[in-house]
């Protein structure tokens, strides 16, 4: 007995792997938009719930667990001014925000996420123009717009 395989089936075989090797390829700057940007303006209130919903959402605890993840809320062209006119040049590639974010901190513990959430200036590195990397937050103190 012949099996005929029709046209769109053997397009999908072979488009199937060449989607998935096309995903492993983001570009630092796609990475940290994916680990660290949420633009969505609605983010859930409570911190250990959103903590929740977006690890897994964001395909980080899939291969392995991050255990420690900041989501920055904000516009994406806000927090990528940080590597220009938005921030201030501290060392080698890591700019200073020059205006704080609101940042939600997720770590894990066990097999849930607890979340904090603050607002402070955050510290990035930039290759390019384009962050790459999310350093750590700068807390706010009394002398806001001191040099940190």
């Amino acid at each position: 007995m012949k099996t005929r395989l029709g046209p769109g089936l053997l397009l999908l075989i072979f488009l199937f792997p060449a989607c998935l090797t096309a995903a492993g390829r983001e570009t630092p700057y796609e990475k940290f938009q994916r680990q660290h940007v949420d633009t969505s303006g609605s983010w859930e209130p409570d911190p250990n719930r959103y903590c929740n919903l977006m690890m897994p959402r964001r395909n980080m605890t899939v291969s392995f667990c991050k255990d420690l993840n900041s989501f920055v809320h904000g516009a994406l062209a806000m927090i990528t001014a940080v590597c220009g006119s938005g921030g201030t040049w501290h060392h080698e590639d890591f700019y200073y925000s020059n205006s704080p974010f609101q940042v939600t901190d997720c770590q894990t513990t066990g097999a849930s996420r607890c979340g904090s959430s603050s607002t402070s200036r955050i510290v990035i590195a930039c290759v390019d123009g384009e962050p790459v990397h999310f350093e750590t937050q700068v807390e706010s103190q009394a002398g806001e717009g001191d040099e940190p």
